[in-house]
């Protein structure tokens, strides 16, 4: 009887807090779209109305909030794994059709994780702006990023996190985040430390993560050239879907090594 009190209040808690705090929305519409989900506690996904069928859960455990009165159209979910990824469809009980790519991501310092969603249809974005803050377009966002402007709608973070680049030569660094509903814009850091190699980057190739969630990108420069160079730096300012994660980014840098004797360049 005791644990029947207890999972109760929790679940009672849980539906408080969901209801209080502010929430990440996404948009669904044909495609998938990407959901970080943190490691180690619950995330709570708020539906319009409940949620009739849920296929391929994967490495997650999805259940109602509160497992006594259950509402279907409030979930929590959990990762069962450290990393993992499932592309999980949710059929709504007026027949809509959520496809969400769950991937779990390790709580990190400096980094606000979101722990509530609220899955809404893309045909009702129109009707969300009527009342919501001015609209900030993703080439707005993409030139205040620039210059390194406030963003009505956005919070404002600077975590400076060094990332591996896959090459000992390069150093990356994520050093400012812009976080909003309808996107998230990410200032990184680029180093070559090679002082006999130079680098090409074409913003054009950037890949962050499968699917895709990168909408534009920009950089100071093209090249990269060695190291005491006084070109050597640049930022790379990529604008994202809002359920992008930093640590997907596949940045599009090319090696282009010294001319040899008989012409030309290597890569």
């Amino acid at each position: 009887m005791g644990n029947r009190k207890t999972n109760i209040f929790v679940g009672v808690f849980l539906l408080l807090v969901a209801e209080m705090a502010s929430a990440k929305t996404i948009y669904f519409a044909g495609a998938t779209e990407t959901v970080p989900i943190a490691y180690g506690g619950q995330t709570i996904f708020r539906f319009e109305e409940p949620v009739k069928t849920i296929s391929n859960t994967g490495d997650f455990i999805i259940k109602p909030v509160n497992e006594e009165t259950p509402d279907y159209a409030l979930l929590s979910v959990e990762p069962r794994v450290v990393t993992g990824k499932s592309d999980t469809v949710f059929i709504l009980a007026g027949g809509d059709v959520a496809k969400l790519r769950l991937s779990v991501v390790p709580r990190q310092a400096g980094m606000k994780l979101d722990s509530i969603y609220d899955i809404k249809s893309q045909k009702n974005l129109v009707e969300s702006r009527a009342d919501a803050a001015p609209y900030v377009g993703r080439l707005e966002l993409m030139t205040a990023m620039i210059r390194g402007d406030q963003v009505t709608g956005y919070d404002v973070s600077s975590p400076t996190i060094d990332l591996s680049s896959g090459s000992e030569s390069t150093k990356v660094s994520l050093v400012k985040v812009y976080s909003g509903d309808e996107f998230k814009g990410y200032v990184y850091e680029l180093a070559n430390l090679s002082s006999k190699k130079t680098f090409d980057l074409d913003v054009r190739k950037l890949q962050f993560g499968r699917p895709n969630q990168a909408i534009l990108a920009f950089s100071d420069l093209e090249v990269l050239e060695k190291a005491g160079s006084g070109k050597n730096k640049t930022r790379l300012i990529v604008v994202a879907k809002p359920t992008s994660y930093f640590r997907d980014a596949m940045l599009p840098i090319r090696v282009t090594r010294k001319a040899d004797k008989a012409g030309g360049e290597h890569e």
